[in-house]
C-alpha cells in the first residue's frame, strides 16, 4: 500500500521548513491537522519521523533518509501534472556554467538532454570562475574550482590531467626543441588564475626547470585554446578542455607527458533539489558514466 498522500505532503512541508507551524501556514491548515497527518504517517510506517521538543521538531535518521525520496516524488508528480494538464510553458532550469566546459563539453551533448526532457528550457549564464555564494540565484552551477557552503552540495565531476598542447604546425616548427624537451626556447600561452603551474608540471615529469617564454597571458582557457590553435605557443591545459581539439587534431600533444590535476570541474546544487534539477543531474551523470568525459 502507498502512504496517504496528505500525510506525505505534510511530512515534506515540515521536513523542509523545520516547523509544524510554518508547514501549517504554507498548507493553509491548522497545526493540529498537520500533527495528525504526521502521526498517521508514523503509524503507517511503524517508525518515528520527528523528535518533538520545545524548540520545534527535528528529523530522526529514518526521516532524513526518507525526506529526499518524498520530496523528489512529490516534485516529479507536480511537474508531470503541470506538463500533462496545466500550462504548456516549459519549465525553466537556471544554470551558471564555466565558459570552457559549456563550449567544449556541455553544448555538444545537449541534444541528448532535450531528447529526454523537451519540456525543460535551460537558462545558462556563462562565467570563468565560481560564484562567491553558489546557487544563490540559480538552480545549478558547474564551476571550474570547488566552492562549498552550508546550503549546497559540491561534487567533483571528473579526474582531469594537465597536458602540454600546441598546433600541428607549431610542433613541426619546433620539433627539435620538443624532441629534446628544451622548453625554454619555446613561446607559450598561459591562462590567468590557475593555481597549478608549468613549473609543477615540469617537476612532476622530471624535466629541467626551464620555463618557456610567455607570449600571451589570457583569462579564459577557451580563448587560450584558440590562441594555441593559431600557433602562438604551447599551452598547459586540463584534459577535459582540450579533448575535442585533440580528437579532431586541431591541437596535438607537444610531448607525451601529463600531470594529475588537483583542481577540476564541480557540480553544485542546493541540498533540497526539485525534479528538474534531478533530471539534469541524472542526465549529466549518465553522460559521464558512459565514458563521454574523455
Amino acid at each position: 500500500m502507498l502512504p496517504p498522500l496528505r500525510a506525505l505532503v505534510a511530512f515534506e512541508a515540515v521536513a523542509r521548513l523545520g516547523s509544524i507551524g510554518a508547514a501549517a501556514r504554507e498548507l493553509c491548515v491548522t497545526q493540529a491537522a498537520v500533527s495528525q497527518q504526521l502521526k498517521s504517517l508514523e503509524t503507517f510506517l511503524g517508525t518515528t519521523l520527528f523528535d518533538r521538543g520545545q524548540r520545534g521538531v527535528k528529523l530522526t535518521s529514518a526521516a532524513q533518509r526518507y525526506q529526499p525520496i518524498v520530496s523528489g516524488s512529490l516534485a516529479h508528480l507536480k511537474l508531470q501534472t503541470q506538463i500533462l494538464f496545466g500550462e504548456k510553458e516549459s519549465e525553466v532550469l537556471s544554470l551558471i556554467v564555466n565558459h570552457t566546459f559549456c563550449h567544449n563539453w556541455l553544448l555538444p551533448r545537449l541534444s541528448s538532454f532535450y531528447q529526454n526532457y523537451p519540456f525543460i528550457r535551460l537558462d545558462i549564464q556563462l562565467v570563468d570562475w565560481p560564484s562567491t555564494n553558489p546557487c544563490e540565484n540559480v538552480d545549478i552551477e558547474i564551476t571550474n574550482g570547488k566552492v562549498e557552503s552550508e546550503d549546497t552540495n559540491c561534487e567533483r565531476l571528473f579526474q582531469e590531467h594537465w597536458q602540454l598542447v600546441c598546433s600541428p604546425a607549431f610542433k613541426q616548427q619546433y620539433r627539435e626543441q620538443l624532441a629534446q624537451c628544451e622548453f625554454s626556447e619555446l613561446p607559450a600561452v598561459q591562462v590567468k588564475g590557475y593555481q597549478e603551474s608549468l613549473m609543477q608540471w615540469l617537476s612532476h615529469n622530471q624535466f629541467d626547470a626551464h620555463l618557456p617564454q610567455i607570449q600571451l597571458e589570457i583569462s579564459s582557457s577557451l580563448h587560450a585554446l584558440e590562441a594555441a590553435k593559431q600557433g602562438i605557443g604551447v599551452l598547459l591545459v586540463r584534459s577535459l578542455a582540450v579533448a575535442e581539439q585533440l580528437k579532431n587534431q586541431d591541437l596535438v600533444l607537444a610531448v607525451e607527458a601529463s600531470m594529475p590535476s588537483e583542481s577540476g570541474h564541480y557540480l553544485i546544487t542546493k541540498h533540497s533539489r526539485n525534479a528538474k534539477v534531478n533530471f539534469f543531474c541524472d542526465w549529466l551523470h549518465h553522460q559521464i558514466e558512459h565514458g563521454e568525459s574523455e
